[in-house]
């Protein structure tokens, strides 16, 4: 539970030593009296929106640092609350010490995502707009970016009215036979809106099936290269990265642990996992472990990359293959070394996959083909609707609202009874731009953000 009429101040930028300027922030009632007690002008006789220079004190009167005052009054500033942001250099010492000041002078630190809840309550932001800036301040790449700004600046919520509109439209055309007899039941109109159901079934499935590849866009795609020893896993690495971050050996089981490297293709950040590889019966002790650790990053892993070596015969590489189709996970068969073998795709047809790659490291043959793999499966556009867990939970129970008004449309149930569905499937869109949301849901979604956010 938060008090809104406490003033809640906290450090808004990262505190990390590298950065020339830190900033402080507060907002709430009282906000420029706290802070004008610790100042040498008086920011009382500020007007709002302006940037102040002023020195500050801490609260015993010792000079602290030269800053810029940021002033907000109520209604203009991101909390839509009398604010005030603080910028100073970024030392350690001052921010913490002017902090512990306004502490002592009245005011709290704040909680996670406080700010931003507070921009919700104010109504800056609906539910779903607000959720969208801790994704934006963790985007890591051009489509993450789009995505949390779409999000944020309504375009995901107009999607949501759309929909809105159209159960709206289905309910008032339900309701309005509702007085007509059975036998007055318009037929056509039912088959309108079925299809409207069935148009809506879709789209909410679309958004249901990103979230997978909303996932990768946001936190980077795991991919496990897999493999015998030494069939080229550490080249490909390098290949891919183009460095040298794995040791390259003919001696077999070389790469003993996992070892991690990113790269980006085409906006997508794949992290790659060279493994120990599926070697069985070793008698060196350190490398079954490893290879209990390869089954635990394939189990881990979104994308699997297994690598057979053009001169390996069925024999040498099935039962591994085998393991890797029951932990139903994507994955690519990549043939290497085809620079040292002929008619090497011949040998490979009994594998009846589309997803066969073939390659040759050391000539940097096939190389753009995973690339190419990678970048058109888990392709997002930006202007698609990725959704978070919640989100994901809540599109879930709407499309099996649809599916129960579509049954119930198809089996002649009686409208009275559809119309319980079409209502349930309204609340639960709601649930996603909700301004009257449950304080445990919100604490549940802002205790994931940042203190100064």
């Amino acid at each position: 539970m938060n008090n809104n009429e406490d003033i809640i101040v906290a450090l808004a930028t990262c505190g990390c030593s590298n950065g020339a300027l830190g900033i402080i922030r507060t907002s709430g009632k009282g906000s420029i009296d706290l802070v004008n007690r610790f100042t040498d002008i008086d920011l009382t006789e500020r007007k709002g929106y302006t940037i102040n220079y002023a020195h500050i004190y801490d609260f015993e009167g010792n000079l602290l640092d030269e800053v810029l005052i940021y002033l907000f009054t109520e209604g203009r500033s991101y909390t839509k609350e009398e604010s005030i942001e603080i910028s100073c250099h970024n030392s350690k010492y001052i921010l913490n010490k002017f902090i512990e000041t306004l502490i002592k002078g009245g005011a709290r630190m704040a909680k996670n995502g406080e700010f931003t809840r507070r921009a919700y309550k104010n109504g800056r932001f609906n539910l779903l707009e607000a959720e969208s800036v801790a994704d934006l301040i963790a985007s890591k790449n051009k489509t993450a970016h789009d995505i949390a700004l779409n999000q944020m600046t309504g375009y995901y919520t107009k999607k949501i009215q759309d929909f809105k509109d159209k159960l709206l439209d289905i309910g008032s055309k339900l309701e309005s036979s509702i007085e007509f007899s059975e036998d007055d039941i318009n037929f056509d109109e039912n088959k309108v809106i079925l299809d409207d159901i069935l148009d809506l079934k879709d789209k909410v499935k679309h958004i249901i099936d990103n979230y997978e590849k909303g996932q990768v866009i946001k936190k980077g795609l795991p991919i496990a290269l897999i493999g015998k020893p030494n069939v080229g896993k550490s080249s490909l690495l390098n290949t891919l990265l183009e460095e040298d971050r794995a040791i390259v050996s003919d001696i077999p089981g070389t790469t003993r642990d996992t070892i991690d490297a990113e790269i980006m293709i085409n906006d997508i950040n794949c992290r790659f996992i060279d493994t120990a590889g599926l070697r069985d019966n070793s008698n060196d002790i350190i490398e079954n472990i490893g290879i209990e650790r390869t089954k635990k990053t394939i189990e881990k892993a979104s994308l699997i990359l297994y690598l057979i070596d053009a001169n390996m015969s069925k024999n040498d590489y099935i039962d591994d293959l085998n393991y890797i189709k029951s932990v139903n996970k994507d994955y690519i068969i990549i043939v290497n070394k085809i620079d040292l073998k002929e008619n090497y795709k011949i040998l490979y047809e009994d594998i009846n996959s589309k997803n066969v790659i073939y390659i040759s490291t050391l000539k940097n043959i096939g190389i753009d083909d995973i690339k190419n793999y990678i970048s058109e499966k888990y392709k997002v556009r930006d202007d698609e609707f990725i959704v978070n867990l919640r989100h994901l939970e809540i599109f879930n129970a709407i499309f099996r609202d649809l599916e129960s008004i579509e049954n119930g449309i198809k089996n002649n149930i009686s409208n009275e009874m559809i119309m319980i569905d079409v209502n349930n499937a309204l609340n639960n869109l709601n649930k996603i731009v909700d301004t009257n949301s449950s304080e445990e849901v919100l604490d549940n979604i802002f205790s994931k953000f940042c203190i100064g956010k």
